[in-house]
């Protein structure tokens, strides 16, 4: 019975932060069954990145598993306190920082740097979409040379000063269905509350 008891008291203390997390980061995408974890930054793999603000990131079953259709496919938004979008550039950079920490490839200096291009497709002053490719090295699966396709849509919030940047990522072609799936995410409708 003390077992039981000290197992429900670890339990609870457990999951407290977990519980506190989700409230001071209400949720900035809709998705269906996604998993979710949130990234305050700095984010603790990629502390280059000179932003203040969060990531919550979603991911779907199966997408750490290599016989599934959705490996490496998920998505992740920043709400990030940037007085205006971000360029292609600063967009490249970053990614590069988020995924050379993500694998590990800061620590090694033999193991080919992550390589991020990104084109503007549409825009306006307060908003643009943004696809292109980041070419890295999957340390965490394969020890393989992966490309990943990606889709960006940012959106600056005149009414809180942040700027959302939504982050869609597969190493499937565009005309497959996981991007079906990865296209019905979308922003909150307080997202930029």
């Amino acid at each position: 019975m003390k077992k039981c008891i000290t197992l429900m008291v670890a339990l609870l203390l457990l999951s407290t932060p977990t519980l506190a997390q989700e409230e001071a980061y209400p949720d900035l995408l809709i998705s269906d069954d996604w998993g979710k974890e949130i990234f305050t930054f700095p984010i603790r793999f990629a502390k280059k990145i000179p932003f203040d603000g969060f990531e919550e990131a979603r991911f779907p079953k199966g997408w750490g598993d290599k016989s599934s259709p959705y490996f490496w496919t998920y998505a992740f938004v920043w709400k990030i306190d940037v007085d205006s979008l971000l360029s292609s550039t600063e967009l490249e950079v970053n990614l590069q920082y988020y995924f050379d920490g993500l694998l590990g490839l800061d620590f090694h200096e033999d193991k080919p740097k992550t390589n991020a291009v990104f084109v503007k497709n549409e825009g306006s002053a307060n908003s643009s979409k943004l696809k292109g490719k980041i070419k890295t090295l999957d340390t965490r699966f394969t020890q393989k040379p992966m490309t990943l396709k990606v889709l960006i849509d940012q959106r600056y919030c005149e009414e809180s000063k942040k700027l959302i940047v939504l982050f869609k990522f597969s190493p499937k072609a565009s005309e497959n269905e996981v991007w079906i799936k990865l296209n019905e995410i979308t922003f909150s409708p307080d997202v930029c509350k």
